[in-house]
């Protein structure tokens, strides 16, 4: 299970500082509501600031919709997506949602992970969190047997027990919020976090060890090596002259001995967990291409040189989404538009001076950085607490992701590489390293990046005795387009026509997209076609751009509407609500203006009358001057 949107949005635009401010904030509750209305999804919040005595304001707005979030605060910051206040904000808003304070409709609790806000254990807020029948469950059950525990290390706690003779399997662990993360697959609860299965646990947990048991299996390690690697270290290297521990009211705090040693600007999560790490294999590439190595730049007071910085785009066919980035740094020639020499690669997770670089290539750094394994590895781990349990992270040789896994990483990367191409759109230093060959100056080609989107159209045909066949091609920016499978690097999340390089419009064509490949098609034969057409085709037709070659269909021009006026009451506000129907179908809010149907063995596409709809519409605004439109 994911992350709730509100924190994906803080965890995805938010750097480290950001957050880690942010949560202060939250946690002194130096925040209040302003207001909030209900029916647009805008809420707005009084923050103050964690180092000053200044109040801003943070407006969110249409929270409810990941994909029309949008968050302003009324502070100066403009360093990043988001600054402190937007982000303390945000866990506010979360909180609220958690608690059920924004009058929403009853929470559905899914038991495969729920979240317990408590910070040790607390046998009120265990009978809080669980149902009345299931805390007298647990305590008969508990005075006659115990639970099994099958692992207690590293602030993680697996255990199994019998209950009315089936067998069941819970998880419990801290996660960075210092709150508990808890799994189980009874999906026996819904209206509470806590099912009886994990209510047994945490009242055994707490009879047995206490409240604070949780602290007592704490593996300092993870903390060191998130210290480690703010300077691109961890515990596996030699630390010997470079740094040492103190530890402060039972906390490690981390001393850099070795002045020489330097801060990496964004660090690449170096930290690895025993069966819990989301981590990216290495690169097959790693048998044939040079070892990356740190390249000393000279003073600017000592030499005039130019360094500048690339990026190398390759195909990793072991690595999912199977396109790999890598940076190299050489001279410059005197227009600033190519090498004069060869280049070296860089070890992102290490130190990089940058003092030689312009302004523009250390932002280009530190986006660059975020694409690396170690940080995709963390976002993983952060969506998916109990992945290393599942084992459905670790990608192993040529083994296929889980659906879910695939997703998270494409969520994560996908907006990345659109800020990242449409910073490179007008740069030269862009390389393609062809696949097979060896990382070189010399086998490095000159690419380009557009600001420009790519997205799918599709085109369905039938032949009789194999089925119906769909196909995807990518329409380019300058309207041609070209077959999908024709992409060089087979990578769902980019694509390569020529020495061009293209990034999709939106996530979910990614996640769609995917679907088809490596071909480019997907074959349905006649037996699963009604299913695939309710189910796939149909929704398909009124999200993108679908043409039908050869497919028995009936098109209806010309026809009008039947119109309703539908009321309902939300909250403070009256909302009307128009419904226009065509042949007995009802429109829906994402149907375009054609609307394809499934009639006695053919396929009807109903034109629907745009220009009545709209008249109806602007009729209906015109009566009230105060009437809201809600898209």
């Amino acid at each position: 299970m994911a992350l709730p949107h509100l924190l994906k949005y803080i965890y995805n635009n938010g750097t480290d500082e950001v957050i880690r401010r942010g949560k202060k904030i939250h946690a002194n509750r130096q925040i209040e509501l302003v207001d909030y209305d209900e029916l647009l999804g805008n809420i707005s919040f009084r923050v103050k600031d964690d180092a000053y005595s200044t109040y801003y304001k943070v407006h969110i707005q249409q929270f409810k919709d990941p994909k029309t979030l949008e968050v302003r605060c009324s502070c100066p910051y403009n360093l990043g997506e988001i600054c402190r206040h937007e982000s303390a904000a945000l866990f506010q808003l979360q909180e609220m949602a958690d608690k059920n304070q924004l009058n929403e409709e009853q929470l559905s609790y899914d038991q495969r992970h729920t979240v317990v806000k408590m910070k040790q254990l607390d046998l009120k807020m265990i009978k809080m969190l669980c149902a009345t029948e299931s805390y007298a469950e647990a305590e008969e059950f508990l005075r006659t047997q115990k639970a099994q525990i099958l692992q207690a290390e590293d602030e993680k706690v697996a255990a199994e027990l019998e209950l009315q003779g089936i067998t069941y399997r819970v998880y419990i662990q801290k996660n960075e919020e210092r709150n508990l993360d808890t799994s189980c697959q009874c999906d026996s609860e819904h209206e509470h976090p806590l099912c009886v299965h994990k209510t047994i646990i945490l009242t055994q947990l707490l009879n047995s060890f206490g409240p604070n048991y949780f602290d007592t299996i704490r593996n300092w390690d993870r903390d060191k090596n998130k210290l480690l690697a703010i300077y691109g270290y961890s515990l596996s290297d030699d630390l010997t002259g470079k740094f040492e521990f103190t530890y402060q009211n039972g906390r490690p705090f981390l001393r850099v001995l070795d002045p020489t040693i330097k801060r990496v600007i964004t660090p690449a999560s170096n930290e690895k967990r025993n069966n819990e790490t989301a981590e990216i294999p290495p690169t097959p590439q790693q048998n044939t291409i040079e070892k990356p190595v740190f390249v000393p730049v000279p003073q600017r007071s000592q030499t005039s040189t130019r360094y500048k910085l690339a990026i190398v785009f390759s195909y990793n066919a072991h690595q999912y989404p199977f396109v790999q980035t890598d940076m190299v740094m050489g001279e410059a020639n005197e227009s600033l538009d190519d090498f004069v020499g060869k280049v070296e690669r860089l070890d992102l997770a290490k130190f990089v001076n940058t003092e030689q670089l312009d302004e523009e290539d250390r932002n280009l750094l530190q986006q660059v950085r975020k694409l690396l394994p170690g940080e995709v590895s963390r976002y993983l781990n952060r969506n998916s607490p109990f992945s290393g349990i599942w084992e459905n992270i670790v990608q192993q040789h040529d083994d296929t992701l889980p659906e879910e896994t695939r997703h998270l990483i494409i969520e994560y990367l996908h907006p990345k590489f659109k800020k990242l191409f449409n910073e490179l759109s007008l740069s030269n230093y862009v390389f393609y390293l062809p696949q097979g060959k060896t990382f070189t100056t010399a086998a490095l080609e000159h690419q380009f990046c557009s600001h420009k989107y790519i997205s799918p159209v599709f085109y369905l045909s039938y032949q009789e005795g194999v089925g119906y066949n769909l196909t995807v091609n990518v329409t380019l920016p300058d309207g041609e387009e070209v077959p999908l499978a024709d992409n060089a690097v087979a990578s769902p999340v980019v694509y390569k026509h020529k020495d061009q390089w293209y990034v999709w419009e939106k996530t979910e064509d990614v996640y769609l997209i995917e679907r088809f490949l490596p071909g480019g098609n997907m074959l349905i034969d006649e037996a699963n076609w009604p299913t695939q057409l309710q189910s796939f085709v149909l929704p398909l037709s009124r999200s993108h751009q679908l043409h039908f070659n050869n497919v028995p269909r009936e098109e209806v021009t010309d026809t009008t509407p039947t119109i309703q006026l539908k009321l309902k009451e939300r909250g403070d506000y009256l909302l009307f609500q128009p419904s226009f129907t065509y042949l007995g179908y009802e429109i829906q809010p994402n149907d375009k203006e054609r609307v394809i149907l499934p009639v006695q063995g053919k396929l009807l596409t109903i034109h629907r009358n745009m220009a009545v709809e709209k008249a109806f519409v602007q009729k209906m605004e015109a009566l009230h001057t105060q009437f809201v439109r809600i898209d």
